[in-house]
């Protein structure tokens, strides 16, 4: 009966005490896509425990807000668009700073583009750090989740900020782009090489997007592994859950899926991201 009673609870793949699964090691993938993280801004003191759960409480880090441009594909591909200047973060979420550089139009033009040539934006969700400047690239036709569009409608309480949402009295961002969202329900190949998977537990309808790189199967894994530090685990041997969150059972299992799809993952808001200008 007790573990009937768990299983309800926690469902049945949930349960599994496996500790941390090594990463499948595949055959060298020919490929020219390359993955360019691209910093629109920097939190000076973000609160660590918000990344990483029941850990660090009180430890303040430096963290980036990232974006990505896919290089090598037919069709000219950011994930995410990044957050609000600096006065918005720091009226309505956290202190932040934004060089000349890392303003998102400027930072597209250092890649030899204009805002007008991007071709789609995938965004892995809705919060206000991943979605706000959808509207600066105009020609764009934006991928999301159906599931995060629902849920970012009327999100619990405790999530109402990070959507900026309507029930808390402001305008989420992503409305602004509402006429060229492609809401979709489940996973899907955007182009050869380039899929997108359902990663629920940050959010419901949170989506990561695994490329075939020369070096492997890398996923951006987005704010489902805010840190690196997530992904190599606790003292215990268990992977880390970010501390925003709206199901830990989906989030452990994710985590596992992650482990059969990719080689190696790429986080949203490490600064050690940046040590490297491309990932191919």
């Amino acid at each position: 009966m007790w573990k009937r009673i768990y299983q309800d609870c926690h469902g049945e793949k949930s349960v599994s005490k496996r500790k941390i699964r090594p990463l499948v090691k595949r055959r060298p993938i020919m490929s020219s896509l390359k993955i360019r993280p691209i910093s629109t801004g920097r939190f000076q003191a973000a609160e660590k425990s918000n990344f990483t759960y029941g850990m660090d409480q009180g430890v303040k880090i430096e963290s980036p807000i990232l974006m990505w441009f896919i290089e090598g594909a037919s069709k000219r591909i950011l994930v995410d668009s990044g957050g609000g200047d600096s006065a918005w973060a720091a009226r309505y979420h956290h202190p932040m700073e934004r060089s000349k550089e890392e303003d998102p139009i400027t930072a597209v033009k250092m890649l030899g583009l204009s805002p007008d040539d991007i071709d789609v934006i995938v965004l892995t969700h809705l919060h206000w750090d991943h979605c706000f400047n959808n509207d600066l690239f105009p020609n764009a036709k934006i991928i999301v989740q159906e599931e995060e569009v629902h849920y970012a409608m009327n999100p619990l309480p405790c999530h109402a900020l990070y959507y900026e949402s309507q029930i808390i009295g402001m305008t989420p961002p992503w409305l602004k782009s509402l006429n060229r969202m492609e809401m979709i329900k489940g996973e899907k190949e955007i182009e050869p090489g380039i899929k997108l998977i359902t990663l629920p537990g940050h959010t419901p309808g949170f989506q990561g997007v695994l490329l075939s790189l020369r070096s492997g199967r890398c996923m951006i894994t987005g704010d489902t592994t805010p840190l690196w530090e997530n992904w190599e685990g606790n003292a215990q041997g268990f992977r880390i859950p970010s501390g925003i969150h709206v199901s830990l059972p989906d989030y452990y299992n994710t985590y596992r899926k992650i482990e059969s799809l990719a080689d190696q993952v790429l986080p949203a808001h490490d600064m050690k991201v940046l040590q490297k200008k491309v990932y191919e």
